[in-house]
């Protein structure tokens, strides 16, 4: 009896130890096969990228779809320059027109397929209709030698809108009181609340962003059509158009449906292309501006609303967030790398904590004290607290249509004793010491505490403006002007001295690579703070277990036939293929 169950405990006790062991040597087993089955791209090939739903501005990860990260519009420009010199790559094909790209990021991949077409490669694009009245879409569409459309469609570019609801007549009816300080007169966000339509300073502003980006956009679609302005916007005056009247007004080159227009563009290829979309493409041919042993330039990426504490990258749908604290570190790392030589640091926000973007701020600028040359590079808006971490910078970039500026402040709260009243809900606070209530929303402020509260918001706004002044060298008075919470486009701040030159990711690269004495036909390497986290210390993150036990379930799904978590193995093979630098991960009073 006992021998029989010895013999089956040490029976389990084999399994379970070749189980251990087979976990072990799997990966290496998968790792010596990828070594010989890596697949290779094609002797002629066209890149494909949908933009219909736009990209986002820093990676997202996506771990339940295909496995692969959805990509951005930096990887997008960098996979490009990567592109733009290689023989291999004859053109892209790229799918667009339902109203996901914003003018900005438009902005940014126009430049990188005009330099891809430089290199003579050619760009077809394929809208099965402009379905957006906004501009985006078009002026990326626009950079492309042939503009298709399916037929019995409509090209719905009318120009540039913003809507506004205001929230003031509801709070009044439900006897919600709100309670907010803004400094000045064009902080105009806690409008929303206070107000039941636009005032002067906020209509001015609005109409005034509206009216610079419609110039731009309208211009270099005018550049690109090989038209001049007055036509375009003549012709976006009297849109909507049918496909067929879009093709007579020479506003698009030809009508017919996706495949056909990707038949063209292999066609235009060569007989032996084949289509590979840019994130493969990215994925294997690895990233042209990150050369081991050359000189470093450090990458910090600042994607989404800024918040005291860590960033958050996206994952599982989630919007990203700028982290005071995790950003302050990665700049403090690549101050104390003496491999870096100079650092661009990426700024996507509209904005958030005024301490955590002070925090930042103090180490960009112990950085630049250290000796480090502090470039930005800003995506679609660096306002307000977006705008605070980039001000002393050494050159700052921004696309015309960039949102920025809003140099301000905007704080409060609202009273809601009053709406839960309403729904026979009573709310009593008991608070000790003087001013313990004085933020909760159970009553409004006190005289006393209202006095308070504007010094606070005074304070803050001093800082900020003084900041600014002293970080673009302008008089502060000459600032102030300027300031008052306004939001201007790139265009506009730069005429006011609030950024120094238009570009995108690349132009802010090249400038960094300057500054920090690297020749311009030099290799560099792009070390990227803090480092990327793969997919399984995502999920392990996530979900509160290892990384171990994640990379292990996934290789057993691989056998097990789990598509889910089988996307995580490819992902690791992929990781194999472009190597693991390190990367941003990235996105009270408040400066909005």
């Amino acid at each position: 009896m006992w021998s029989w169950f010895l013999a089956r405990l040490k029976g389990i006790g084999n399994f379970f130890a070749s189980f251990v062991i087979f976990i072990v040597l799997l990966p290496l087993f998968f790792s010596v096969v990828g070594m010989f089955s890596q697949p290779r791209l094609p002797t002629e090939m066209v890149l494909t990228l949908d933009l219909r739903n736009g990209l986002p501005d820093s990676p997202r990860m996506n771990f339940f779809s295909e496995g692969q990260n959805v990509g951005s519009v930096v990887d997008a420009v960098t996979a490009l320059a990567a592109a733009e010199k290689d023989d291999r790559v004859k053109g892209a094909f790229i799918r667009i027109g339902n109203g996901g790209m914003s003018p900005a990021a438009a902005q940014e991949l126009r430049a990188a397929f005009k330099s891809f077409r430089a290199k003579g490669k050619f760009v077809i694009a394929h809208a099965q209709g402009f379905y957006s009245s906004g501009m985006g879409d078009y002026m990326l569409a626009s950079v492309a030698n042939e503009i298709w459309m399916q037929p019995v469609s409509e090209m719905s570019t009318t120009g540039v809108a913003s809507t506004t609801m205001f929230l003031r007549g509801l709070l009044d009816k439900i006897n919600a009181v709100p309670q907010f300080e803004q400094r000045f007169e064009y902080k105009h966000a806690a409008n929303v609340y206070t107000e039941k339509d636009y005032t002067p300073a906020h209509r001015e502003a609005t109409t005034r962003l509206l009216e610079s980006v419609f110039e731009s956009s309208t211009a270099m679609i005018a550049q690109d059509r090989k038209r001049t302005r007055d036509e375009i916007v003549a012709l976006i005056n009297s849109a909507p158009h049918l496909t067929r009247e879009a093709l007579d007004a020479k506003l698009i080159d030809k009508q017919g449906y996706d495949d056909e227009a990707l038949d063209a563009a292999l066609a235009k290829a060569g007989d032996e292309a084949e289509t590979k979309s840019i994130s493969e493409y990215f994925s294997m041919v690895g990233h042209p501006w990150r050369v081991p042993g050359a000189p470093g330039i450090a990458f910090i990426h600042g994607d989404g609303v800024i918040m005291d504490g860590t960033s958050e990258s996206g994952s599982f749908g989630a919007d990203p967030t700028i982290g005071g604290d995790t950003v302050a570190k990665a700049f403090r790392n690549a101050t104390e790398d003496d491999e870096v030589k100079a650092i661009l640091f990426r700024v996507n926000s509209p904005g958030g904590s005024a301490i955590a973007s002070d925090q930042i701020l103090d180490a960009v600028k112990k950085a630049q004290k250290a000796g480090k040359k502090v470039v930005i590079s800003m995506g679609d808006v660096a306002a307000s607290g977006g705008y605070y971490v980039s001000l002393s910078a050494d050159r700052i970039f921004a696309h015309e249509t960039t949102i920025t500026g809003s140099i301000g402040v905007l704080s409060g709260k609202i009273v809601t004793t009053g709406a839960f009243a309403l729904l026979g809900i009573d709310t009593k606070a008991i608070g000790v010491g003087t001013n313990a209530l004085m933020q909760s929303d159970t009553q409004p402020f006190t005289p006393e505490q209202l006095e308070k509260f504007r010094k606070g918001v005074d304070q803050i706004y001093d800082d900020f403006t003084q900041k600014v002044a002293a970080g673009r060298k302008m008089e502060l008075a000459k600032l102030r002007e300027v300031a008052k919470g306004r939001v201007w486009t790139g265009a506009d701040a730069k005429a006011r001295g609030l950024v120094d030159e238009f570009g995108g990711f690349r132009a802010a690269l090249e400038a960094t690579k300057a500054l920090a004495g690297i020749p311009a036909d030099s290799d560099i390497n792009l070390i990227e703070y803090p480092r990327k986290r793969n997919p399984f210390e995502e999920l392990a993150e996530a979900f509160g277990t290892t990384a171990e036990v994640v990379r292990a379930a996934a290789v057993l799904s691989e056998i097990t036939g789990s598509e889910p978590v089988a996307g995580l193995a490819r992902q690791l093979r992929e990781q194999r293929l472009q190597g693991e630098a390190p990367q941003a991960r990235m996105p009270e009073q408040k400066v909005e």
